[in-house]
């Protein structure tokens, strides 16, 4: 058990993204947008959203790092940069009766919530995981009524960008600002799921059994 806690000497990785001029001309840069289009690097990055088909790990501690690695790293940096498109695009095309307008605060709402999200499961719900603390089944009852809530942000953002499809005539930076939102939305739902299903489940479960038989005690009194 020791060797799987050692796991989770990870750093939390969303950060509040950088919003100054230079950084978002990095982000622009980095997705082929710069002053010349530049389709090597807009292929590039596009091809980095792309998903592994590998399936999932064994093991409590082996499956926290996967998790740490192929979804809060990943969305961090995704989430960052729909930030800064959604900023750029709100002022270019805000007059547009067509641009989704509250995007920008809905992808930063979901940030915030994600952040602190993140923050309670590596400081509480994934030690309490590896140690089979007796407190796990409640905890992990928590983070699944969290998971509803992000649930209903991610829904509000599919509503908003009408099925993450850009309108005709959108310019490239919506275009990808929506490539953007659609990967939050699969990552963030199949992290979640993930949770749910190979993390949180025995607790649960053992939770939901606890739950009916004080019921079925209590009937009997």
């Amino acid at each position: 058990m020791a060797s799987e806690g050692d796991e989770l000497h990870m750093d939390l990785p969303i950060r509040p993204p950088d919003r100054c001029p230079e950084a978002v001309d990095e982000t622009l840069l980095r997705w082929g947008m710069g002053d010349e289009p530049d389709l090597p690097a807009m292929a590039a990055s596009l091809s980095r959203l792309l998903d592994s088909e590998a399936p999932s790990p064994v093991g409590m501690g082996t499956l926290i790092r996967h998790i740490h690695e192929r979804y809060h790293r990943v969305l961090a940096a995704v989430i960052e940069d729909a930030l800064t498109l959604a900023s750029v695009c709100e002022a270019a095309h805000g007059a547009s009766e067509v641009w989704p307008h509250g995007l920008s605060d809905l992808v930063a709402e979901i940030l915030d919530e994600l952040e602190q999200h993140q923050q309670r499961e590596y400081a509480v719900v994934f030690p309490m995981l590896l140690a089979g603390s007796a407190g796990t089944p409640g905890i992990a009852g928590i983070m699944t009524d969290e998971h509803a809530r992000l649930r209903c942000r991610l829904d509000a953002l599919t509503a908003m960008t009408r099925q993450f499809t850009a309108p005709p005539g959108a310019c490239v930076k919506w275009r990808v600002l929506y490539v953007l939102c659609c990967k939050i939305d699969l990552d963030l739902r199949e992290q979640m799921r993930m949770e749910e299903n190979e993390l949180f489940s025995p607790f649960l479960r053992h939770r939901t059994e606890d739950s009916v038989c004080s019921d079925t005690m209590s009937a009997a009194r």
